[in-house]
């Protein structure tokens, strides 16, 4: 897999979220930026 470079487009990804439901990246972004955060929860 190639790192993405200035300009690239973002490759579509989709996640399920804690609520059940689906949220698409960067389709689901409302802005031209966005920070997406991970959290792995509880140890």
């Amino acid at each position: 897999m190639e790192k993405l470079q200035q300009g690239d487009r973002f490759p579509s990804l989709t996640f399920n979220t804690v609520d059940g439901k689906q949220i698409r990246i960067p389709e689901d972004m409302t802005g031209r930026y966005a920070a997406v955060l991970f959290y792995r929860g509880h140890w």
